[in-house]
């Protein structure tokens, strides 16, 4: 019997989109269009094509707003990495932002702080036990998340520290937000660890400095 002949595996390319959006949406500079940037495993031009003629795609904001590509080829190749094209996707986010462009409808990235409950600990941590992460949401959105319910429907996105020992938002340690995913990624690690530096003992999913703190 003949060996079966395997499919070959498709590498998925992933491609950044810049589509100006129409002039009802507020600017910085009325000179300059408000622009949508974000990820796409098809063109450009293909993936305009497909944003315009659905009721659905894309954020709120942006839906039957899309007037034109605005760049056609930040970079000369799509990528294979999904990681490296969300960074290329932030640095031009942050490129047009320079320019004076009004980008994504001004979204930004939050790095939040929680206080958690303390009294199981069997050592007292100097400054307090807090939880750091990062979101597009609000922190208030956020952290309603964490506390409520499981999702109907996706991943659970909870922190299981958070839903068992969350009391409140720490506004006071929590640092301004930033423009872009890779950036907030970047700002939860250092975050994270001037905390601990501080004197707080600290989770924070991935970004835990020394996680092999005993509970």
């Amino acid at each position: 019997m003949p060996a079966k002949t395997k499919k070959p595996v498709k590498t998925p390319k992933y491609y950044v989109v810049i589509v100006e959006l129409d002039t009802k949406l507020r600017g910085r500079d009325k000179t300059k269009p408000h622009l949508y940037t974000g990820m796409s495993k098809t063109p450009p031009e293909d993936q305009l094509t497909k944003i315009q003629e659905s009721r659905s795609a894309g954020p709120d904001y942006a839906r039957g707003r899309y007037v034109k590509i605005a760049d056609a080829n930040p970079y000369a190749k799509p990528r294979t990495s999904a990681e490296v094209a969300r960074r290329r996707c932030d640095e031009q986010i942050e490129k047009y932002i320079r320019r004076g462009h009004f980008v994504n409808n001004g979204e930004k990235f939050h790095v939040y702080v929680i206080d958690l409950k303390q009294d199981h600990l069997k050592t007292m941590p100097k400054a307090g036990y807090v939880y750091v992460g990062r979101t597009s949401k609000t922190p208030e959105e956020r952290f309603k998340q964490h506390m409520g319910g499981k999702p109907l429907v996706g991943k659970d996105r909870r922190s299981k520290v958070v839903k068992r020992l969350g009391v409140r938002l720490n506004y006071d340690l929590m640092p301004k937000s930033v423009s872009t995913e890779t950036q907030s990624i970047q700002l939860e690690k250092d975050w994270a660890k001037r905390l601990k530096d501080r004197g707080y003992r600290v989770e924070a999913g991935d970004a835990t400095p020394d996680r092999k703190t005993k509970k």
